[in-house]
């Protein structure tokens, strides 16, 4: 505030000035920015020094993104950075210098495949896109001029670096080294052999230490790496063993000699008869067998021949000399020297049309051989004779003689019986007052007539009568004929009680009586615990006036089967009883009129009254009345 003192009477003057102060702006220092060219955005701002305020702007030789700088996008040089000052202040601005120095390139990854035995190779050369040269290599084995030499070197991962310039990272890419080793095929060898001898392996003729796996080539294809005589031709035969690639094929050769071998011919058989002639041993030879060759066995061979009188039977083996190096060469002979046949001799069999399954065999007579076979009118299963499913007759038992042996047979002659038959078992129930019953027509099945009958109680006539017999098992009997069996089968005879309900009988009742028993009016002897009925249902056995209908009343006892249900009637016949009123009393004067007594008794028409004199006194006494 200004003041002038104002001279009195005159008052001080004073004005105001309001002065304001705008804060200059700061973007802080100039700086700089190196970075490199594959290297990630970077703050421009950041490179500023000072204390730079934030919310300018950024101008130079490539826009400004973010405040950053990304040596992708963007090129390098002289990056201002202004911040504007509020009037009167002014702009203020400081510059970042922005330099890119170039990425390194080591190139790419890459494989490099080597043969054990190879000459050196570039692991330069097998890095992928464009690898800067003069950088370094590490590795399983120290690396001279950028080479892997397989001789001095083990294979593995090689990693080649080139050092970048600052702030760029170092570049690296890595060679695979993988060596294969050289293949061996051994060396060259000879192998002889004989015609007829076993394969042989052309591996194992080769010098030197082989490398399996190989291929052989030669005058004969080779399987399993063998030579068979039986199939092959002799000559040169080359093993291959293929390398795996940059290694070479590796070779050597087998020169295959074969000699013929001897020939004794095929193994044979002879078979004779115990009683046959002499057979030649040679004969039964196969193939083509060399003449001159000598016979062993279990006797002495003269001639060639075998002679069943003199000789035993087994394995005769003929040999023929070999040329080295072919074996000798032999072939048997196994002379089977077989018996004449033996199937017994005839004989009879006699069977029971229902009876068990016989042997036949043991049926024959003499010594007969087992393993024969039966022919006759029915087929026979294990050399038995079964009635049931086979027809009598000539069944002939045959034992094939093993060649040259002749078949030997006999006979047996079956006769079969009929078997007895006495039906099945059965039951009969009757009743004690029954008539009799016939015993044979309760047998099951289909019984023969003519058998016996035995039981508790002597059976005439086959029938059963309760009258005079006891119940029980009876046993029905018919007899077989030898070898059959007698037959039987059993009636088990039940007898029931006959039921008894008594006789008819009568009862009579007042309508005012008490209850009665109506069992105590049958006659006779009646069982208990049979069933009323009638007019009016009967309860606890009693006919009572009170609430039951007089009539006829049944009693009825049911049979067990077959007896039948029993039955006796009692006739109820029930009677009124006598009404004669009820008391009464008349007075009368002694001089009176006759009264009569009658109209004061109140009793019915039907009763009576009887009187006497008076007394002295001049009264009158009434009697009882009667009926």
């Amino acid at each position: 505030m200004y003041t002038v003192n104002g001279v009195a009477p005159c008052a001080n003057a004073s004005a105001t000035i309001t002065v304001t102060e705008n804060a200059a702006t700061n973007a802080g220092t100039d700086g700089a920015l190196t970075v490199c060219s594959n290297g990630a955005a970077q703050s421009l701002f950041a490179a500023l020094g000072g204390a730079p305020q934030a919310g300018g702007a950024w101008a130079g030789p490539s826009p400004v993104a973010g405040g950053n700088y990304d040596p992708a996008t963007m090129t390098p040089g002289a990056y201002i950075y202004t911040v504007n000052g509020v009037a009167p202040c002014a702009n203020a601005s400081a510059t970042i210098t922005v330099t890119e120095n170039a990425a390194t390139n080591a190139g790419t990854d890459g494989a490099l495949t080597v043969c054990s035995n190879g000459a050196a190779q570039s692991l330069f050369a097998a890095l992928g896109g464009a690898p800067q040269a003069g950088g370094a290599w590490a590795g399983p084995s120290p690396v001279v001029g950028g080479n892997y030499d397989p001789a001095t070197m083990n294979p593995g991962a090689y990693v080649y670096t080139v050092n970048g310039i600052a702030p760029c990272a170092n570049a690296s890419a890595t060679i695979t080294v993988t060596e294969n080793a050289a293949t061996n095929a051994g060396t060259d060898g000879a192998l002889t052999v004989c015609s007829n001898g076993a394969a042989q392996s052309l591996f194992a003729a080769l010098g030197g230490a082989p490398q399996a796996g190989g291929a052989w080539a030669g005058p004969s294809p080779v399987a399993g790496g063998n030579y068979d005589p039986a199939t092959m031709n002799p000559g040169a035969y080359v093993y291959t063993v293929n390398g795996v690639a940059p290694c070479a094929n590796a070779t050597a050769t087998i020169t295959v000699t074969e000699n013929a071998a001897t020939n004794a011919g095929t193994d044979g058989a002879l078979t004779v008869c115990s009683n046959g002639a002499a057979q030649s041993l040679f004969a039964a030879l196969g193939g083509a067998p060399q003449a001159g060759g000598a016979w062993a066995g279990p006797s002495p061979v003269a001639g060639g021949n075998y002679d069943p009188a003199t000789m035993t039977p087994g394995a005769y083996i003929y040999t023929v000399t070999g040329v080295a190096p072919c074996a000798n060469a032999s072939a048997t002979i196994t002379v089977t020297e077989n018996a004449a046949t033996n199937a017994g001799t005839d004989g009879a069999l006699t069977v029971c049309s229902n009876g068990a399954a016989q042997s036949l065999f043991a049926a024959l007579g003499g010594a007969p051989q087992a393993g024969g076979a039966w022919g006759g009118p029915s087929p026979v299963a294990g050399g038995n004779y079964d009635p049931a499913t086979m027809t009598p007759g000539a069944y002939i038992h045959t034992v094939n003689g093993v060649a040259p042996c002749a078949n030997a047979s006999a006979t047996i002659t079956v006769t079969e019986n009929a078997a007895t038959n006495a039906g099945t078992d059965g039951a009969l129930t009757v009743c004690s007052d029954g008539a009799a019953q016939s015993l044979f027509a309760a047998l099951g099945g289909a019984p023969q007539a003519g058998g016996a009958w035995s039981g508790p109680s002597p059976v005439a006539g086959g029938n059963y009568d309760p009258a005079t017999m006891t119940p029980g098992a009876y046993i029905y009997t018919v007899n077989g004929i030898a070898p059959c069996a007698n037959a039987s089968a059993t009636i088990t005879v039940t007898e029931n009680a006959a039921t008894n309900a008594g006789t008819d009988g009568a009862l009579t009742v007042c309508s005012d009586g008490a209850a009665q028993s109506l069992f105590a009016a049958l006659g006779g002897a009646p069982q208990a615990g049979g069933a009323w009925s009638g007019p009016s249902p009967v309860a606890g056995g009693n006919y009572d006036p009170a609430t039951m209908t007089p009539g006829a009343y049944i009693y009825t006892v049911n049979g067990i089967a077959p007896c039948t249900a029993a039955s006796a009637t009692i006739t109820v016949t029930e009677n009124t009883p006598a009404n004669a009123g009820s008391d009464g009393s008349v007075t009368v004067c002694d001089v009176g009129a006759a009264t009569g007594l009658f109209a004061h008794a109140r009793r019915s028409a039907a009763s009576r009254w009887n009187v006497e004199r008076p007394f002295a006194s001049g009264r009158w006494q009434p009697l009882i009345p009667r009926r």
